[in-house]
């Protein structure tokens, strides 16, 4: 009997040291992603507010994913930055909002430099050259250019924006009608509630070539250069963001952009 439990005990010690062994691996084990190392550092976020309701600038595509010329543009910019782009859509008269409180790096979101949106926001080098028409029915043959809107006629535009603007110069503030989301204009155009819309150029043409039904009428009511608004207090993004606009049109990059959304 004696004999049996020492053999037992023994077996007891060696199972015990083995087991022991094997727990703390003999050193060699090979640490995986859960210890943290040999993984990439994060990269930084650059924050991008739009509208995504503005074709061919900004929209949401048949896979409901951000396109869009500013949007390639955006991509352009954080790659050369080595930052990830991320994209936050809400309504464009919050975009100013949101840029000064800090919830937004830039905003990429057809918008025009002007002199009131200097007072709070900085501007980029201008990316593109845009401007103002008149857009109506297929069928409307009373409206003619701008001297036909002044007659209390109903002109929609997309809140804060240019259009919407240059309505207030035209017409009485009951004769506007405004909305947050620009297909929304063209819709109520369709139905007949609006008499007129005004409108970015290239824009207009995007929904003339996506449904028929509208037509451009008159002469380009105005010049005007949309930049990428910067809060006033990063001056060194301003910076970064207006060199590597001119790395990408130097490097034929910007050229290629235009072809693909408005040629």
């Amino acid at each position: 009997m004696q004999l049996r439990f020492r053999w037992l005990a023994l077996a007891l010690v060696f199972v015990f040291a083995l087991t022991t062994l094997v727990g703390c691996g003999g050193g060699s084990a090979t640490p995986g992603p859960a210890d943290g190392q040999n993984q990439p550092p994060a990269m930084e976020q650059l924050v991008m507010g739009t509208n995504a309701e503005f074709p061919p600038f900004e929209f949401l595509n048949e896979n409901n994913e951000y396109d869009g010329f500013d949007i390639d543009l955006a991509k352009e910019i954080a790659a050369i930055l080595g930052k990830e782009l991320v994209i936050q859509d809400m309504a464009f008269d919050a975009l100013i909002p949101a840029l000064q409180a800090g919830r937004l790096d830039m905003v990429v979101a057809a918008m025009t430099i002007r002199d009131d949106r200097r007072e709070q926001v900085a501007f980029s080098e201008p990316y593109y050259n845009a401007g103002q028409v008149i857009a109506v029915r297929a069928d409307n043959v009373d409206i003619q250019g701008i001297e036909d809107l002044a007659e209390g006629r109903k002109i929609g535009v997309q809140l804060g924006t240019t259009g919407d603007f240059k309505a207030q110069e035209i017409t009485a503030s009951e004769n506007i009608i405004r909305f947050q989301q620009i297909g929304l204009v063209f819709e109520e155009l369709a139905t007949g509630r609006i008499d007129a819309i005004i409108i970015d150029v290239p824009v207009a043409q995007r929904y003339i070539e996506m449904r028929e039904g509208f037509k451009i009428v008159g002469e380009t009511l105005t010049e005007e250069f949309f930049g990428i608004a910067i809060n006033k207090e990063n001056p060194e993004l301003l910076a970064d963001v207006n060199e590597a606009l001119a790395e990408i049109k130097a490097s034929g990059k910007y050229d290629e952009l235009i072809s693909k959304w408005f040629e």
